[in-house]
């Protein structure tokens, strides 16, 4: 497993990140899904190698090498995501979030518009306000979404038990792969993802405190309406997607005032990883 890189915020965290594609190329932050972490972009490290596009994937605040922040809101990701820039020198930079990553897009798009190039969310879940947001989900999940939204405290225990699960790679990836279909299942075989679902435990090796507070703060206000999101924001989503279900994705495009959609006819939750390529060619165009 690669050492991660670190940056010291003004309060003193440190915030940890990976390095992956062309370390000359166009800057691309990447956000991680749930149960993630900076590693997850891995398997597209060649993919954005041929495209020059550098990503700078970050852990969240007490995922994997980021040091933990208690009642973290979903607009303090934006100041986080400003003080790494800057420490690279980034003056303008692209984003990019998978699953969970998704919100942490559309915060850094309504808080960033003058820094970012260009956004885009690729099966991104959605805020859990409209009726019908969760229909097609596993019922464990839809389950795990109440609780976190009405009584937080009682996803505890389900966070810890998914702390322990993604320790062991054999159990998640039969968990992930149950979920997926037959295309991207066969992508999951391929040298490509040697060691993906190893990596899967790095989001809560120092307990699951990290991954509560990150699910808890999706789960909150949210502090800013999506229909304020002044830039453009790509979107990517698999119509048969049981993670997060296409309705999120419809969310997102009639409340974005200049969304631009793709939806992937009966394609699943990995189309991160199935359409790198188209995902961050369109990033680099719209740049």
């Amino acid at each position: 497993m690669p050492e991660a890189n670190y940056v010291q915020l003004p309060d003193g965290r440190q915030i940890g990140f990976q390095g992956y594609g062309d370390r000359e190329g166009s800057p691309v932050f990447f956000f991680h899904g749930w149960i993630g972490s900076r590693l997850d972009f891995a398997p597209n490290d060649a993919v954005a190698r041929e495209l020059g596009v550098r990503v700078i994937s970050v852990d969240r605040p007490g995922c994997g090498s980021s040091d933990f922040q208690e009642h973290r809101r979903l607009l303090d990701w934006p100041d986080d995501v400003s003080v790494l820039a800057d420490a690279l020198g980034l003056d303008k930079f692209a984003v990019c979030g998978h699953s969970f990553g998704g919100p942490y897009v559309a915060a850094c798009a309504y808080q960033l518009p003058g820094r970012i190039t260009s956004a885009a969310i690729v099966a991104g879940i959605s805020p859990l306000s409209f009726k019908g947001a969760t229909r097609g989900m596993p019922g464990f999940v839809r389950l795990a979404l109440w609780l976190g939204g009405s009584a937080p405290v009682l996803t505890r225990p389900y966070v810890a038990l998914m702390g322990r699960m993604v320790k062991n790679p054999d159990s998640i990836a039969k968990g992930i792969g149950s979920l997926l279909p037959d295309d991207e299942l066969a992508l999951l075989d391929t040298p490509r993802f040697d060691g993906f679902f190893d990596n899967f435990g790095e989001m809560v090796k120092n307990g699951s405190q990290g991954a509560y507070w990150d699910a808890r703060t999706f789960l909150g206000e949210w502090g800013f309406e999506c229909e304020d999101i002044e830039i453009p924001v790509s979107l990517f989503y698999g119509t048969v997607d049981q993670n997060v279900p296409i309705q999120m994705g419809e969310y997102y495009r009639d409340e974005i005032p200049n969304s631009e959609a793709t939806f992937y006819e009966g394609e699943g939750h990995f189309i991160m990883y199935s359409h790198a390529d188209e995902i961050l060619s369109r990033l680099l165009k719209v740049g």
